[in-house]
């Protein structure tokens, strides 16, 4: 029986680190940095620029000043040539950009992003990454309280009360504090997160990152229980039954619920909007590609040649229309590699904790991509711990790289006395 992830953090972290205290600062910091830069209704200038890569790039000093290895562990070469690919054809597709200026700075601080999440993953062990995970949901948490309370009108989505962020912008950050919020083992203090981030994605009215959410909550629990050979179809099927039930008994009740906070039925909002009019936005972006489809119309700036709206509203679209289709082939393997490592990972027992965190953050984060302007990104945290999740370095070298077998550590919650068997979470 043998595994062979192409990451493992179990001897990543020197003793007496704090680089999981880093990543939950760094992230936070950033959400930090684009409220109070008020980013969402910045025109793209030079001190938004200025303020968005302080937040994302001080983690260089930290890793500059010792104690954790500065240069990341490199990547497999098909992956390193996948990231070389949209390297290049970012900053080739800054040359054709209306805004060539702010695409370079763009491409510079999105790469600068990737080299800092190949070196967190460089550094992280499991519990350094919990640890982070922990400092980001609990920060997080205030930081988004404090918001809505300064924000929030009633009859409006959270978001438009005082216009200084985006009501799926706030939406979209609050799924990853959702998630991130899974680290805390103490299930009091987890349902006390959780709780008012919930309440924070209804307020947003976001369908999307409530999906989102509860897609990736569902694989958090779906992989840990897989993990420890939980009864997975039992329980499954038990919640499908009660789900049922509550829509039979209820039904119109959840239907009036659901249509007061996400206006399944209005006219600009509603079920048939087409899709709140993105399928608009995603014809124009469309065609931004057929014309432009080698070199792309500049990194992050398809929104300045857009006429049907003020984005592509769609990720995966944004992407080809920017860079061009080699581009977005580089991204795409680097995304699909991270998730199969990710999956690997969740099936180790002994990683199951925190990788499940990260993998339903990616599967959430995939599909919110579909209604959301970008794919990759640094200007929030949660497209940050999406780079962060994807981009894994190669296998470490040294001694504990000797051997491909996995020997399986039970995790921390199993109870005592608990049968440990052969094939322990790969069933």
């Amino acid at each position: 029986m043998s595994i062979h992830p192409e990451d493992d953090f179990s001897e990543t972290a020197p003793r007496g680190t704090q680089v999981g205290l880093v990543l939950g600062l760094w992230l936070s910091g950033v959400f930090a940095a684009s409220l109070g830069g008020r980013l969402e209704r910045a025109h793209e200038g030079t001190a938004s620029m200025v303020l968005l890569g302080a937040a994302v790039l001080w983690p260089v000093l930290y890793f500059a000043m010792g104690g954790c290895r500065f240069v990341p562990r490199s990547m497999p070469f098909a992956a390193t040539g996948g990231l070389i690919l949209f390297g290049a054809a970012s900053a080739l597709s800054s040359f054709m950009s209306p805004v060539a200026l702010l695409s370079t700075g763009y491409v510079v601080l999105t790469l600068a992003g990737i080299w800092l999440a190949l070196q967190f993953n460089s550094n992280l062990d499991a519990d350094q990454y919990e640890w982070g995970l922990k400092v980001f949901a609990v920060l997080m948490t205030g930081l988004l309280a404090g918001f809505a309370w300064y924000d929030y009108v009633p009859g409006t989505r959270l978001g438009n009360g005082k216009d200084v962020l985006n009501p799926n912008t706030v939406a979209l950050v609050s799924t990853s504090v959702l998630l991130a919020s899974m680290s805390i083992r103490t299930l009091v203090l987890r349902l006390a997160v959780m709780g008012p981030v919930a309440g924070i994605i209804v307020l947003t009215s976001s369908r999307a990152a409530a999906g989102a959410a509860v897609v990736g909550l569902v694989l958090v629990l779906w992989r840990r229980l897989r993990a420890r050979r939980r009864p997975v179809l039992l329980f499954a099927g038990m919640a499908l039954l009660l789900a049922v039930g509550v829509t039979i008994a209820y039904g119109d009740l959840l239907y009036k619920t659901a249509d007061r906070f996400y206006a399944l039925s209005s006219a600009d909002r509603g079920i048939s909007s087409g899709a709140s009019g993105r399928v608009t936005a995603w014809k124009g972006t469309w065609e931004l590609f057929v014309r432009n489809p080698v070199l792309g119309v500049g990194f992050r700036a398809h929104e300045h040649l857009l006429k049907a709206d003020t984005s592509a509203h769609n990720g995966y679209l944004a992407t080809l229309a920017e860079v061009g289709v080699l581009g977005f082939l580089g991204v795409l393997y680097l995304v699909v590699r991270g998730l199969h490592l990710l999956w690997a990972d969740s099936r180790d027992p002994g990683r199951a904790f925190v990788q499940s965190i990260l993998l339903g953050l990616c599967v959430g984060y995939i599909l919110l991509a579909i209604f959301e302007r970008y794919l990759i990104n640094v200007g929030n945290p949660t497209s940050l711990l999406f780079l962060v999740s994807v981009m894994r370095p190669g296998a470490m070298e040294g001694p504990e790289a000797e051997s491909d077998e996995w020997v399986p550590e039970p995790l921390d919650d199993v109870a005592v006395g608990e049968p440990w068997e052969e094939g322990y979470g790969h069933g």
